[in-house]
């Protein structure tokens, strides 16, 4: 039976036959070119290739040119295929790896009556340029950010360890996509125990495709329902050398800037791109602030709650008066004041975020002012909490990384609502 079904998917020595279901199977691919020519002694031949991944200058000059001047005995000799002076070639004798061949940008070549296909490899991919990353900004460090070829972010990283025992493990996943995700390490450095985990973590995710390595993060992770993430990403790959170089791992996915680093800690989220080219004491301040800022944009609101709902005795005195004054324009109770606030300042950050860059500065700012101070007027919400929101906002800004701003809003939530129930005690 295995025989049989090997049988099925080799190549016939019918050329016609095999243009055949490579075109059934390729039904509707308007991408695909299935060019038809002819050798010396009139043997039919043919090329098969995706439009938009091959350079067909290249192809031209280079490939087809000196297959056209070869002669059909020539291909029945597998080695002298090796001769052809062209840098990546290969030999397939099933449909299936042809077809794969062609889907990831090979160029396959098949002459009648030879029971093999010919692969070169002449892509040529559109990428965009190596540009600094939005998301992460730095003074004094590379400005070069990751882009979405996975060779040419290898490439960076290269380029920056130029050491032979900087290595790669790629692995190959999606049932449909068949994306390479590619595991980075310095041997010697990084641990050996970890790699094989990791390796084998990554290798059993079963999906058709990931479109981020977000997905991997997910399915790889210890504590896949906990707010904070277990893997640091980035875009930096400054970031990402600097951790090869403490014998961390940073996981690359074909088709994605964003790279992700394991194993982290906690501080590690913390530590910013200016940090490493800043002397210790900088950085060790500066990490202070953003873990003060941290627990500013969680608790502040909660302790507003907490005091204003329970403990007025914790209120300076002088303070107490104008709070006093202030909370009795608002008919509502201090909850459902930072709850409305809350969800309207996310609402505004989420709208800033996807609207085009020359809007959303106009939009985070001229309607946070507006708003704000809307609300003090209509008697929504005290003039004191409208300080407090914005310091937290400030706050949670400082925390460096997308995915622990994530964290923070989610547990200033539930801070508030405990602060609500059960005052300063639901708060510690």
């Amino acid at each position: 039976m295995v025989m049989k079904m090997e049988n099925m998917n080799a190549l016939s020595l019918n050329i016609l036959e095999n243009i055949k279901i490579i075109g059934d199977a390729l039904c509707d691919c308007t991408d695909v070119t299935i060019i038809e020519k002819r050798l010396k002694e009139n043997t039919r031949i043919c090329f098969c290739y995706i439009n938009s991944f091959v350079d067909t200058d290249v192809l031209q000059r280079d490939f087809v040119k000196n297959i056209i001047s070869m002669s059909s005995a020539a291909f029945r000799d597998k080695s002298v295929i090796y001769e052809i002076p062209f840098l990546k070639i290969s030999t397939y004798s099933d449909i299936n790896s042809i077809i794969k061949g062609i889907l990831s940008g090979e160029t396959l070549l098949l002459v009648d009556g030879i029971d093999y296909g010919i692969s070169c490899d002449i892509k040529k991919i559109e990428k965009r340029p190596i540009s600094e990353p939005e998301a992460e900004k730095n003074i004094s460090g590379p400005h070069e950010g990751f882009i979405e070829s996975i060779n040419t972010n290898k490439a960076l990283l290269r380029r920056k360890i130029n050491v032979q025992n900087l290595k790669f493990k790629d692995i190959h996943l999606g049932n449909k996509t068949n994306q390479i995700v590619t595991i980075a390490y310095i041997d010697g450095i990084a641990n050996p125990e970890i790699l094989n985990d990791l390796y084998n973590r990554i290798s059993k995710i079963n999906t058709d495709g990931i479109p981020s390595t977000g997905y991997i993060e997910q399915r790889i992770s210890d504590s896949p329902n906990s707010l904070f993430p277990q893997f640091l990403s980035t875009e930096r790959p400054y970031k990402a050398v600097a951790a090869l170089l403490e014998g961390r791992f940073v996981v690359l996915l074909d088709g994605t800037p964003v790279v992700l680093i394991a194993p982290v800690s906690f501080f590690a989220f913390f530590q910013a791109l200016d940090d490493f080219s800043s002397n210790w004491m900088f950085g060790t301040f500066f990490r202070c602030i953003r873990l003060l800022g941290l627990l500013t944009a969680i608790i502040l609101p909660a302790l507003y709650i907490a005091i204003t709902s329970f403990q007025y005795y914790l209120v300076p005195l002088g303070l107490i008066i104008p709070l006093a004054k202030s909370r009795s324009q608002v008919p509502f109770p201090p909850i459902v004041e930072a709850l409305i606030m809350e969800i309207t300042i996310d609402m505004l950050r989420e709208s800033a975020i996807r609207l085009p860059t020359y809007l959303s500065s106009t939009i985070g700012i001229v309607g946070g002012i507006i708003i704000g101070q809307s609300a003090v007027n209509a008697g929504i919400v005290s003039t004191l909490f409208i300080i407090v929101v914005s310091v937290t906002t400030i706050a949670s800004y400082a925390v460096p990384l997308y995915n622990i701003g994530l964290a923070v809003r989610l547990l200033r939530f539930a801070f508030m609502i405990m602060a609500s129930l059960f005052g300063t005690v639901g708060v510690v």
